[in-house]
């Protein structure tokens, strides 16, 4: 990974980080909290299996 594409990988990453606590703390939808992990590169459906998947093991969610 080449200098310029690890930098581009850290600003997506604090990115999405800042849009998860603004989500957490109910300043932005989850619609909102979606639209910006996109912009991020973020595949959204891998990423909604996963936390589907995370909570459904945690038995948040049957």
């Amino acid at each position: 990974m080449s200098y310029a594409e690890s930098l581009k990988l850290i600003e997506q990453l604090e990115c999405a980080e800042l849009a998860q606590q603004r989500f957490i703390e109910g300043v932005i939808s989850f619609e909102d909290y979606l639209d910006i992990l996109e912009l991020c590169e973020v595949d959204i459906d891998d990423y909604l299996i996963t936390v589907e998947d995370n909570l459904a093991v945690n038995e948040i969610v049957v």
